[in-house]
């Protein structure tokens, strides 16, 4: 890993992921949240994937850190910054515009790889599976939200999943290295863009992204294997 940057990882223990959504909870979710138990087909059935202990960022990468990357000749600048460096009040937040090819080409930068959604979702629910990383009831001051753009990474501590990981419900949607096909990839976490809690839930695939897609509300955060 370049000395310049660093990196905030958690651990995560061996054991089993909980994806998706039983098909014995979509009624219940469907009239909890007002929708046709079909918004939930590509949740179920659900699933247990046991998985080896791995690390996951506490927190998306941020502005910053890219620079690093932009720095020692690594990637590009996203255009919104209009230099080599993110305006300074936006060092902290999450670094956006930048595809499922730049966030894997960061991740070998730096040393480390993609999540998983399997490994996203273990890190967000811990051994349950709860609704939202701090639980089963929506916190609407636990998530980054139905705003006008990014909020500085990790600045919604009350949303902490089981493990201590951040921003897992909205700030920035997610890259995963899951690939339905060559042209996309599974994108986890909602985002500032997101008004509907339903979409904040851990188990939400609503949206998936075009791989060299670059927005202002996709971001990602990193993983290691042990």
């Amino acid at each position: 890993m370049p000395s310049k940057l660093e990196l905030d990882l958690v651990r995560i223990p061996p054991g089993t992921a909980r994806t998706g959504t039983l098909s014995t909870q979509v009624d219940e979710l469907a009239e909890r949240f007002g929708l046709h138990p079909s918004w939930f087909d590509g949740e179920v059935p659900g699933a247990r994937v046991e998985l080896p202990g791995y690390d996951i960022g506490r927190t998306p990468v941020t502005n910053e850190q890219w620079a690093c990357f932009v720095a020692d000749g690594g990637g590009e600048a996203p255009g919104w910054w209009q230099g080599s460096a993110p305006p300074p009040d936006l060092a902290d937040h999450p670094v956006t515009h930048v595809s499922l090819h730049d966030a894997h080409a960061f991740a070998a930068w730096a040393g480390v790889r993609l999540p998983s959604a399997a490994e996203w979702e273990r890190a967000a629910r811990g051994d349950d599976r709860r609704l939202f990383p701090w639980g089963d009831e929506f916190a609407p001051s636990s998530a980054h939200y139905g705003a006008l753009g990014t909020a500085p990474a990790g600045s919604r501590p009350a949303g902490a999943s089981p493990f201590g990981v951040l921003d897992l419900s909205g700030n920035v949607a997610e890259w995963t290295a899951d690939q339905p096909d060559p042209a996309t990839a599974i994108v986890k976490g909602g985002s500032w863009l997101t008004t509907a809690p339903v979409n904040l839930r851990v188990a939400a695939v609503g949206q998936s992204g075009w791989a060299l897609n670059r927005t202002d509300y996709i971001g990602f955060r990193v993983a290691r294997s042990s």
